[in-house]
């Protein structure tokens, strides 16, 4: 009896030691496995188009030609826009965003500079053999010499998440297809749907890699394309973003940080972000169609005690230089800052109808605007809102054509703001900061 007594404690003490032992070792792993998930993160410069740190600068350019393009460019993108949501026919530049960065696709890599853009859901590189394409200044990807080149089959996750109104697969060759059009019709992009190695060059991680991620390879581009850039690189709430397929090797977070000169380097963070404090803000987003645009419900906007009620979803945009807003918002908006500035708007030459104050001393102080989400109150300096062009200050806030045309949070009034997305929890957040003292 006292040796089944015995035995019978021995048995307990080692199933204790076994369940302390296991419990021991499950606490290392989620500890080290969420050590290892934050370490994931990784940071890499952006380009503004025109800056000098830009392959495509030119430097006998002068600042009447910039401002054209970037404003022509921006009208572009807002047309863009529109005819993704089916309410426009026009012609549209459709890989013209305003900040580019460098990416390497295959083995052996090849780098290729392309378009940063957060409201397209497919990246897509110009790939040879070539049936029609634009006249590319750049090297073309050319997807066969790559040793990790693979042709998506039809029955992939990933062919099924491309528009299924299109036909999406060719049965004889058991290849998947895409295309995008956009305007009316006249731009569009098509080629074959296939996954490859996407490395970076990163500042904080030494050449982060992503096998098997998936993108367009387009062999057959019709309308109007930026020459000098290799493609668009996505960051869209949809599936298909190179964001969504990076998931939890970023813990489903990227963000940004736009500086407030061209000639600076902003940078482009893939993870979460450390620079959320007190003064943050965090807003709800939320998709319709297409499901690649961030969405922000806005209620207001004001300058001082005095607002103007806007209710209405706004689309936070990188490639689109300027804030659009409806008629009569923008009406009153301009009243508001009449009344703020004390001086009425003069006309100017710039292709958009972009509002411009002067003074004969040439010293204007522009108010600072409040814009009222839902979640949070974002203060936008005069920085965010206004910039000097040929001894005048002009506002960075132009009005749509139509009263049903969609609003857009555009790129000019996210300067020196880290804006963080969270897909899991499917927020946004701003956090003031000078970006161009971002390491």
């Amino acid at each position: 009896m006292h040796s089944s007594t015995k035995e019978n404690n021995s048995l307990k003490m080692l199933t204790l030691l076994f369940y302390f032992f296991t419990a021991l070792s499950y606490h290392h792993k989620t500890v080290t496995g969420a050590k290892t998930q934050q370490e994931d993160g990784f940071t890499v410069n952006l380009m503004h188009r025109y800056s000098q740190k830009s392959p495509f600068y030119d430097p006998y350019m002068s600042s009447l030609e910039r401002f054209q393009k970037l404003l022509k460019a921006s009208k572009s993108r807002h047309d863009q826009i529109k005819s993704l949501q089916n309410k426009v026919d026009t012609t549209i530049l459709t890989n013209d965003g305003d900040y580019l960065m460098s990416l390497y696709v295959g083995t052996p890599p090849t780098e290729l500079v392309a378009v940063l853009d957060t409201s397209i859901d497919l990246t897509w590189l110009q790939c040879t053999p070539c049936v029609n394409c634009y006249e590319q200044t750049v090297p073309l990807f050319k997807p066969y010499s790559s040793k990790t080149y693979k042709i998506l089959p039809c029955d992939s996750q990933h062919c099924s998440d491309l528009d299924p109104s299109h036909i999406n697969c060719d049965q004889s060759s058991d290849q998947c297809l895409y295309w995008y059009t956009f305007g009316n019709h006249t731009s569009m992009t098509g080629g074959v749907m296939g996954n490859d190695t996407f490395s970076f060059s990163s500042s904080d991680r030494e050449n982060p890699s992503f096998p098997s991620t998936t993108f367009g390879c387009g062999y057959d581009q019709v309308g109007e394309f930026d020459q000098r850039s290799a493609g668009v690189v996505s960051l869209g709430s949809g599936p298909l973003s190179l964001v969504s397929q990076m998931g939890y090797k970023i813990d489903y977070k990227f963000s940004y940080c736009l500086a407030s000169t061209s000639n600076s380097t902003s940078k482009l963070r893939f993870g979460a972000s450390e620079t959320i404090g007190q003064e943050t803000v965090r807003t709800p987003f939320f998709t319709k169609y297409p499901a690649s645009f961030y969405n922000l419900e806005l209620y207001s906007i004001s300058i001082g005690q005095v607002s103007v009620k806007v209710n209405n979803e706004i689309i936070l945009d990188t490639a689109s230089t300027l804030t659009y807003l409806t008629p009569s918002i923008f009406s009153t908006l301009v009243t508001m800052v009449n009344g703020a500035i004390r001086i009425k708007p003069i006309v100017n030459g710039l292709v958009e109808s972009v509002l411009c104050y002067t003074t004969p001393s040439g010293v204007i102080i522009p108010p600072d605007m409040v814009f009222h989400f839902s979640g949070g109150d974002l203060v936008l300096k005069g920085t965010n809102l206004f910039f000097e062009y040929n001894d005048s200050l002009c506002m960075s806030i132009v009005s749509t054509l139509e009263e049903d045309d969609p609003l857009v949070f555009g790129n000019m009034a996210q300067v020196n703001l880290e804006v963080q997305y969270d897909l899991l929890r499917r927020t946004v957040s701003f956090s003031p900061k000078d970006c161009a003292l971002d390491k």
